[in-house]
């Protein structure tokens, strides 16, 4: 399959304007939360949110955000970074949240991103190991919360 530099470049300019709209979401992602059931952050992102009373935990000040972790996986070091993350040392449980911005959420892209949580659990489970971790992809244009493990 040949493709003329028109359409790599279009494929490119593509890229980077879903990667540019990621980052973006993700910086604003990094400053919700809610506190006595009153939303902060960007308005647009809190009233979908806020519709789906299953997300609220993941938005409390308890929560944590932007996370890096690493580890070892497959004898290949991983370094990454988890959006949010409850710690209940009560419990012994831990959860994981992941966001996507991506509209399409058919098998490939899909598990696709769940490697990349599980991921996190597997590395999560090396620091934690009497922990329960469990893990998560928020679908942010519908707001659809997808359990992972």
């Amino acid at each position: 399959m040949t493709e003329s530099i028109a359409d790599l470049l279009n494929t490119q300019d593509e890229i980077n304007y879903a990667t540019n709209i990621g980052q973006s979401v993700h910086q604003k992602m990094q400053h919700i939360f809610v506190d006595n059931n009153i939303w902060h952050g960007d308005k647009n992102i809190t009233d979908k949110i806020s519709q789906h009373a299953e997300l609220t935990r993941f938005f409390t000040k308890n929560a944590l955000t932007e996370i890096p972790v690493a580890g070892i996986i497959n004898n290949h070091f991983i370094s990454r970074r988890i959006d949010r993350m409850i710690i209940n040392h009560t419990t012994h449980n831990i959860d994981i949240l992941d966001y996507k911005t991506n509209t399409i959420r058919d098998d490939i892209i899909r598990k696709k991103y769940q490697k990349q949580v599980n991921e996190y659990i597997e590395i999560m489970q090396k620091i934690y190991p009497n922990y329960t971790i469990n893990g998560y992809i928020l679908w942010l244009h519908d707001c659809f919360l997808d359990k992972i493990k």
